[in-house]
């Protein structure tokens, strides 16, 4: 099995938890204090990865570092309305999937600025995901 396959099930079972912890915490405090919290709680995970050999690597760093900047305050605005749909009644086995539904973006966006092509499995993937969205809307 590649590595990237073990390290992609242990993100399907961090997030999976992640889901399930978000729900509890947002029905004791506010979502935005959700945030502030989460964030502090990445604090050691930025103290690891600013110390590994690897953190400097890169042949574009100020480029990279404004996308990277980019990319924590997009995740970050979508963490908080991510907490609020839960606060709002939202239950986690339904806000989570659809909201997990976000690559339909990314590959929309990547068609047009990246140039990527998809091959006939992903378009039939694609509808499968928007049946989702229907499905999971209405109910």
């Amino acid at each position: 099995m590649p590595k990237w396959v073990r390290y992609s099930v242990l993100t399907i079972l961090l997030w999976g938890a992640w889901g399930v912890v978000s729900k509890a915490t947002v029905q004791l405090i506010s979502p935005l204090l959700n945030q502030v919290l989460f964030t502090l709680g990445l604090a050691p995970l930025v103290l690891m990865s600013a110390l590994s050999r690897r953190s400097l690597e890169g042949t574009h760093k100020l480029k990279g570092g404004a996308y990277a900047f980019a990319t924590g305050l997009l995740g970050g605005l979508g963490n908080v309305t991510f907490f609020v749909a839960l606060s709002r009644g939202g239950k986690a086995s339904t806000v989570v999937p659809l909201t997990g539904l976000y690559p339909l973006l990314t590959i929309f966006t990547a068609l047009i600025f990246l140039r990527e092509k998809l091959n006939g499995v992903q378009l039939v993937g694609i509808v499968f995901a928007a049946a989702a969205i229907v499905l999971f809307s209405s109910t």
